[in-house]
């Protein structure tokens, strides 16, 4: 062990040291390991619909999960976008497009201890916030449904 610590003597066995005390003993410690945290990675599917102006967004309508089951979200986005369509006389031959986009991604998410509200028989998972991304493939978007394929 070095006698020198930041540019400060350290004193040694028997010293005593005004208002801390009369050393005693020196102990090197060794730190336990770390906790060693488990990661659960999730794929999810969200659907997004927008409006679009030759390829530009003019407005972001929704984002959908799949709450109900997975990939409900892309059948209910594109039932409501195709109501969409209809409503405001958007078809194949207008300016303006209404599209649903898939996105399929991976998330981390951590175990809590305690029961899952939604599904009794498993635990509940949380998101981790710091670097949940790390190492997971980047986001794959695909539009899987347009105004244009309208007949």
């Amino acid at each position: 062990m070095s006698s020198e610590l930041k540019g400060s003597k350290i004193p040694q066995i028997g010293e005593y040291l005004r208002n801390i005390g009369k050393l005693v003993a020196i102990e090197e410690v060794v730190p336990p390991p770390p906790k060693i945290e488990t990661d659960y990675i999730f794929e999810e599917v969200e659907a997004r619909c927008e409006l679009k102006l030759n390829g530009e967004v003019l407005k972001h309508i929704s984002t959908l999960n799949d709450f109900y089951g997975l990939e409900t979200s892309v059948e209910t986005a594109i039932k409501e976008m195709k109501e969409y369509a209809e409503n405001r006389n958007i078809n194949k031959d207008s300016d303006v497009e209404v599209v649903v986009i898939k996105r399929v991604y991976q998330i981390r998410k951590r175990a809590l201890n305690r029961e899952n509200f939604w599904s009794d028989e498993y635990v509940d998972f949380e998101a981790i916030e710091h670097r949940a991304d790390r190492d997971l493939p980047e986001p794959i978007e695909t539009i899987v449904w347009s105004s244009r394929e309208l007949q």
